[in-house]
């Protein structure tokens, strides 16, 4: 079934429909969240939080092929918002902690020179983190990312590019200790 197709169904009130949406977008959601806020707690928690937002106004959406643009967009803002407000810095640990199960996340972050691109990633504003993001972790086209943050095209290519050079920067000057985030917008 298409997501148009079960955003009509959610708007006529079937919530196995929502059921549906949530299962095909919610590892998603929840590996964005985690890579802006930097935390598993506060990303599944702001996950969850954009999920019902967007079930609560789902009636406001008048192309339900584009559910998933909107419910990334409507993530990214939450947990931009959450990040100006907490201004604290992540916590690495949460991400390497053996004892938990593996996850997506964590394969990702494993090696050594992963954890120093993370640790570099993590000195990106939080808009060019999120573009960084979408692009390299996510696989979304430039377009895609455009849609999901409310952009235009021009505005997360600059993005990408100010983060690319930002992070080369980082990595090959050996940087690897978290320093407040520099943002060019």
């Amino acid at each position: 079934m298409t997501d148009c197709e079960l955003v009509r169904r959610m708007q006529q009130g079937d919530m196995q429909a929502f059921d549906t949406l949530y299962e095909r977008y919610k590892d998603d959601a929840y590996r964005l969240a985690c890579l802006i806020t930097g935390s598993r707690t506060d990303g599944e928690d702001l996950a969850q939080e954009a999920f019902v937002a967007c079930a609560q106004s789902i009636g406001s959406l008048r192309d339900g092929a584009k559910f998933r643009p909107w419910l990334l967009r409507t993530l990214s803002r939450a947990a931009w918002k959450y990040c100006r407000k907490a201004r604290r810095e992540t916590p690495v640990s949460e991400f390497f902690d053996e004892n938990t199960g593996e996850s997506a996340l964590s394969a990702v972050l494993r090696t050594e020179e992963q954890r120093r691109l993370y640790a570099a990633l993590r000195t990106l504003d939080e808009k060019r983190r999120v573009a960084v993001v979408l692009y390299y972790f996510d696989d979304r086209s430039v377009k895609e990312i455009a849609q999901a943050t409310g952009v235009t095209e021009g505005t997360v290519k600059s993005r990408l590019f100010s983060a690319r050079r930002h992070l080369r920067q980082a990595l090959t000057a050996g940087e690897t200790e978290p320093r407040e985030a520099v943002s060019h917008e």
